[in-house]
């Protein structure tokens, strides 16, 4: 077998691709933007046994927060093919020190599922009924491998302990008046500011210091534009800015397109004032008129106002994925919300 970077031949790993497109969650044929999307230029490959493809496999190594984790994605029908692409990304993982190996499998696909446990892979965590296809609702698995016994050191960093990202004293917020609103473009710079707040950026995926800006210059609003993401603010109408912001976002799957995802931040100070409250209900309003049957959110295990305001508004726990580096190495607890 052989492997070469998918960019030697894209037309031919996109012919591949959408033989076998319902691994991958699409129905309708997978065009070169979104071949991207799935399989990015520069951590995609292909495996070839002789001159046919036998596998389309991608490997990204984790950051920010996710560093001590991996994420792979692979299209094949071959149980060598699929054997031999393990093997590989999990060497890959090993060599940057990685714990903790994921990929994700649609309920649907039992075969690929049941090969992939037979490899060493446990789900930790199925949501409940957010894939659906030829009528039919199935869960949607996130599976990982504990790549720890491998090393013959310790891995863990000794100076990763809880208590890493402390939260800070802040005065609360007097007299605010609240009302829900849509986003709008100039929201943005304000969100930017208090999202690095410490208090803030410990509940988020980010690992960045105050003042650092957490995610790609214009990345958000180009996801906005294209609706992929629908993001509601609580504003403080007394200082006329937002001071909580609630996203739902989507996939390009086509058989997930009755669910999405949601993620919230509240300003430091506006905390525990119910803010996080009505931004989530305003999100489950937001999710009927979408049309939604599920909505599924994670969050860090230890998190505990998180965990207490997301049971609090219905969602259910659908099980955890470890690796996070956060207040030391802590799990990633999935949550399920069941709209219809």
């Amino acid at each position: 077998m052989k492997i070469v970077p998918l960019e030697h031949d894209p037309a031919r790993a996109r012919d591949y691709l959408n033989d076998k497109s319902l691994q991958m969650g699409r129905i309708l044929p997978v065009g070169d933007s979104l071949l991207g999307e799935y399989f990015a230029t520069g951590s995609s490959f292909v495996l070839l046994k002789g001159r046919a493809i036998d596998a389309l496999f991608s490997y990204n190594a984790g950051r920010d927060k996710q560093v001590p984790t991996a994420r792979f994605r692979v299209v094949t029908d071959s149980i060598v093919g699929l054997r031999e692409v393990t093997r590989l990304v999990e060497e890959t993982a090993v060599a940057g020190e990685k714990t903790v190996l994921r990929t994700n499998v649609f309920g649907y696909d039992k075969k690929r599922l049941q090969a992939l446990k037979a490899l060493g892979y446990t789900v930790g965590a199925s949501l409940p009924g957010v894939v659906s296809l030829d009528g039919r609702r199935f869960d949607y698995h996130l599976l990982y491998k504990d790549l720890s016994l491998r090393y013959k050191f310790g891995v863990r960093r000794s100076y990763v302990k809880p208590g890493m990202y402390k939260a800070v004293e802040v005065e609360k917020a007097k007299t605010p008046k609240f009302k829900i609103r849509g986003y709008r473009s100039e929201d943005r710079p304000i969100l930017d500011k208090f999202v690095t707040h410490q208090n803030v950026i410990r509940g988020i995926g980010s690992g960045v210091f105050e003042g650092l800006y957490p995610w790609p210059p214009g990345d958000y609003q180009r996801r906005v534009d294209a609706k992929q993401i629908f993001p509601i603010v609580c504003e403080d109408e007394f200082i006329r800015e937002p001071v909580g912001v609630v996203d739902l976002f989507g996939s390009s799957a086509e058989v997930m397109q009755h669910s999405m995802g949601t993620g919230i931040y509240v300003r430091a100070d506006y905390q525990g004032l119910g803010v996080g409250t009505m931004l989530m209900e305003a999100s489950k309003i937001l999710a009927t008129r979408l049309h939604l049957g599920r909505v599924w959110l994670s969050v860090f295990e230890g998190n505990s106002p998180a965990l207490a305001l997301y049971r609090k508004t219905g969602f259910e726990e659908s099980g955890r994925m470890p690796g996070w580096l956060q207040e030391g190495y802590v799990d990633e607890i999935f949550m399920t919300l069941k709209l219809d």
